[in-house]
């Protein structure tokens, strides 16, 4: 079987490659700036996603480019070569779980100290996180048209909603001082 017979040859992860190198970028930048003008709390958790999100960016460059690599390799199954994009897909969501989830805290925080513990802070991560659900729910209606309820069962996506959630409940209990965020 040729490679063209097999798809090996036509493995495209360039693009993901390119844009797990961006978000790297993008989490150092925001590291770097958060530390120079610290909120008053939340900045080792919101640090502590960031760094994890970091983390999980590099291995989707590195799953992205062993796949490339393993695609062009003479003898190697179709099936070796999809684990390395799934697991690249995997460790890239939930990274911008982690990013998303980090902007939440850290733009309710800095509306906290900037509004004096006003209603408003709440509305931010609301928002923020109801526009990123919306956006998650058009794009499985989009990647699974004609696929009855399959955008709904997607479990790596709710699974990822389910943590921005949580998120948002410990941001109003951190609001009404029940659990502080550190």
């Amino acid at each position: 079987m040729s490679d063209n017979e097999s798809g090996k040859g036509k493995v495209n992860v360039q693009d993901w490659i390119t844009l797990s190198v961006v978000m790297i970028g993008c989490v150092l930048t925001i590291l770097a700036l958060i530390w120079q003008a610290k909120p008053s709390s939340g900045i080792l958790t919101v640090s502590f996603f960031l760094m994890l999100a970091f983390i999980l960016f590099v291995n989707s460059v590195t799953s992205n480019s062993k796949a490339h690599f393993e695609a062009n390799l003479p003898n190697v199954s179709e099936k070796r070569v999809k684990r390395f994009v799934s697991f690249a897909e995997y460790t890239f969501g939930l990274a911008f779980t982690f990013v998303i989830i980090a902007f939440a805290i850290l733009s309710y925080k800095y509306l906290l100290d900037f509004t004096n513990r006003n209603i408003l802070a709440l509305f931010i991560p609301i928002v923020f996180l109801l526009a990123a659900w919306i956006i998650m729910m058009i794009y499985n209606i989009l990647n699974y048209a004609g696929k009855t309820l399959k955008s709904i069962r997607s479990f790596k996506r709710n699974i990822w909603i389910l943590m921005e959630a949580a998120t948002l409940i410990l941001i109003f209990f951190d609001y009404n001082r029940m659990f502080l965020i550190p």
